[in-house]
């Protein structure tokens, strides 16, 4: 039940980009980093107030730095909206995280009267910078990416021109824009003389609804879109062959005292998945990408993203819990759904710009 609701909300947040996206992008931030800041050593008092509301141990009852948390994250993941391009993103996000770790500073030297203030300090400023900086990266990748790399002018790919849309022949337009035998053109032709699948990187649809309705969906040609499903789309390639071969064949484990269920085969399974997932949805998604250079997402992918995995059970591990919250019954809190995913967004986020600065 968790899945029906939730993928369609997440692929359509991903098909309609911002504002849709950073709805849901905020939340995530915002209930990840409010679960972070339970997951505390037991040696430790917490930085933020436990499920039943009452501090121990000498804490300082305060709540603010659920609100400093919080907000810290949601202005990274404005940021990575509102940026105009790559270098604005990370200007702003660097800017955003000085001004955190200044407040949060403050408010250790002015409320915090517990013990181990540098572990408590450590989570404070960790939990918004790594969750809120990973999912700023996703909007940021949405947002910005699709300006910067530029798609194919005259072919989506060779097999997607057969059967995803139409061909058309450019003189058949007149003055470069308007509707033309059914089809909705929100892009000028560049190459009159040759057959057209899409026009300065916006694919021409069928107008099956209307003008405004098919170039919404044209909007999805932008890179950033593609980018972003092909990092989801890997990570959850990784995981599930990950799983299902350390289910089958597994026998020696990767990190028993971090997570018995982890072996070295399911890793190699996830990397399989990771590279296969990646080849094909390069080659399906009019990305521009070489083969190789979709193994090396692939391989990147296949190996940060169990590292995230890890990460997250080392911290449950520390703070003796099997699950960094109850929001999805079944499934464990939100980080327990995003644990893989927030390194892996990073790098996809490094690797498109560095491909857009090399295009």
């Amino acid at each position: 039940m968790t899945a029906l609701v939730g993928v369609p909300i997440i692929v359509g947040a991903i098909w309609f980009g911002p504002p849709w996206l950073t709805v849901v992008v905020v939340a995530a931030a915002v209930i990840g980093v409010r679960e972070a800041y339970r997951l505390y050593p037991p040696a430790a008092p917490p930085v933020a107030p436990p499920d039943d509301g009452e501090f121990h141990d000498g804490a300082s009852p305060t709540r603010l730095p659920i609100l400093l948390g919080g907000t810290w994250a949601v202005a990274l993941v404005l940021a990575g909206e509102l940026a105009g391009q790559t270098r604005d993103f990370v200007l702003a996000a660097a800017v955003i995280c000085v001004v955190g770790c200044i407040i949060a500073g403050l408010w250790m030297i002015a409320a915090w009267h517990g013990r181990r203030p540098i572990v408590a300090a450590l989570y404070l400023v960790a939990a918004p910078v790594y969750i809120g900086g990973a999912l700023a990266c996703a909007v940021a990748l949405r947002a910005i990416i699709g300006d910067d790399i530029p798609l194919p002018t005259d072919t989506i790919s060779e097999a997607g021109s057969q059967w995803l849309l139409p061909t058309i022949d450019g003189n058949e337009l007149s003055g470069g824009n308007g509707l033309s035998d059914g089809l909705a053109i929100t892009a000028p032709v560049v190459a009159p003389d040759q057959p057209q699948v899409g026009v300065n990187g916006v694919w021409l649809l069928p107008r099956l609804v209307g003008g405004e309705f098919a170039a919404t969906v044209a909007n999805l040609s932008q890179a950033g879109c593609w980018w972003l499903l092909l990092g989801i789309l890997t990570v959850y390639a990784t995981d599930t062959g990950a799983y299902t071969v350390g289910r089958l064949f597994g026998r020696h484990p990767m990190a028993p005292s971090i997570s018995p269920g982890k072996n070295w085969e399911g890793a190699a399974g996830g990397m399989a998945g990771a590279v296969i997932a990646a080849v094909a949805l390069g080659v399906l998604f009019p990305l521009q990408l070489d083969i190789w250079q979709l193994v090396g997402i692939g391989v990147m992918l296949g190996v940060i993203s169990p590292v995230g995995d890890l990460f997250e059970s080392k911290i449950k591990r520390l703070a003796d819990v099997k699950d960094s919250g109850n929001l999805f019954p079944g499934h464990g809190g939100m980080l327990d759904r995003l644990d893989s995913l927030l390194p892996s967004l990073t790098v996809v986020y490094i690797l498109a710009a560095v491909f857009a600065a090399t295009s």
